[in-house]
């Protein structure tokens, strides 16, 4: 039995992505109900990817301590995300876009655009997100929308580990300070990067959403280095929820200072309290003898919730059926993507 609830919360960090993009992907607003609810602080499936940062500092940095060697180090990263995404993209190009697309399956599998898709293994942009004649007549013409944050996760991982070989037992120094020095100017760097967006060289990823994902994963990996000074206390979670309605209240109502400001609180809130209920022992533990289909639901929602739209078509579906549809279409996917490919890959961690 797993002693924690961190496949549970996966889980339903893979769900909140699910439902928050039902709605751009059915034709409607960005603007899921629990983004409106918050004031645009909390929208569903940015927030299921900042739960999954938050779990990756963690555990990553713990990998990292714990791992004999830097090459193990990488070799355990390789295996959990590269064999699953690979078996995605097979997937996507073999049966999904054959499904989808509105060409006959000569031409479409007789045009090099159909395997320019498989540049999407590299992670990093720039990569093609486009098949040939496959949900160009939707909403949103993407094919996979998800895959982009993997490029970010992995690249949390390359700086944590090049901290880790310059700096070794000190590298908690580092995080902790870097984690103090954007959070502190975090008001500073947002607006100054969303008027004027950075581009990383070699990389080609976007400044901002580097900087956002990455406080999160700093902000798992500092609890990680100094957990023997932080405790996981129900009060301190309510304090943090509590300090966030305020800030609420007091930008949204009163106007005393930005509503971006209640993101401060956020970076604080979101990976403390999801890591307390993953440390906390209870029947829920239970969910992982399951298993961990939560990346599996990650790289193929996206897809799956793009043939439903398509199905539907041209009646617009609800955006509750939209989810529905698509959580159980994806589920088997997500299992079978656990059972078939992730689960066997993630025994070669000892080789």
């Amino acid at each position: 039995m797993h002693a924690n609830n961190f496949h549970l919360i996966r889980f339903l960090a893979a769900v909140l992505v699910i439902y928050g993009h039902s709605y751009p992907l059915s034709g409607r607003s960005n603007f899921d109900y629990l983004q409106v609810l918050s004031g645009g602080l909390f929208p569903s499936a940015h927030m299921g990817v900042c739960i999954f940062f938050s779990i990756s500092g963690y555990l990553i940095s713990m990998s990292l301590v714990r791992s004999t060697n830097y090459v193990r180090f990488i070799w355990k990263r390789f295996i959990r995300i590269i064999p699953g995404l690979i078996a995605a993209i097979f997937v996507t190009i073999f049966l999904i876009g054959p499904l989808a697309t509105t060409l006959s399956l000569q031409d479409y599998f007789g045009t090099p655009e159909t395997y320019r898709y498989f540049r999407t293994i590299k992670l990093f942009p720039v990569y093609p997100d486009t098949l040939p004649g496959v949900f160009e007549n939707l909403p949103v013409t993407g094919i996979n929308g998800s895959l982009w944050t993997l490029a970010y996760e992995v690249s949390c991982y390359g700086a944590l580990l090049g901290a880790h070989i310059v700096l070794r037992n000190k590298t908690k120094y580092l995080v902790l300070a870097l984690f103090v020095m954007l959070w502190c100017s975090f008001l500073y760097w947002r607006e100054a990067l969303e008027m004027n967006p950075v581009t990383l060289r070699l990389i080609h990823l976007d400044l901002g959403h580097f900087l956002n994902f990455g406080m999160y994963f700093l902000a798992g990996s500092v609890i990680y280095f100094f957990q023997n000074y932080i405790p996981y206390k129900g009060r301190w979670a309510l304090a943090l929820l509590a300090a966030q309605l305020l800030v609420f209240w007091c930008s949204s109502v009163k106007g005393y200072f930005p509503l971006a400001a209640g993101g401060l609180v956020r970076y604080l809130l979101v990976p403390y309290v999801i890591l307390y209920l993953g440390f906390k022992k209870g029947w829920l533990n239970r969910f992982g003898n399951f298993g961990d289909v939560s990346y599996g639901l990650y790289i193929y929602a996206f897809p799956i919730q793009q043939l439903v739209v398509m199905y539907f078509l041209p009646e617009m579906i609800s955006v509750s059926k939209m989810f529905i549809y698509s959580l159980l279409l994806t589920l088997p996917l997500g299992w079978l993507s656990w059972k078939l490919v992730e689960e066997p890959a993630l025994k070669l961690k000892t080789l």
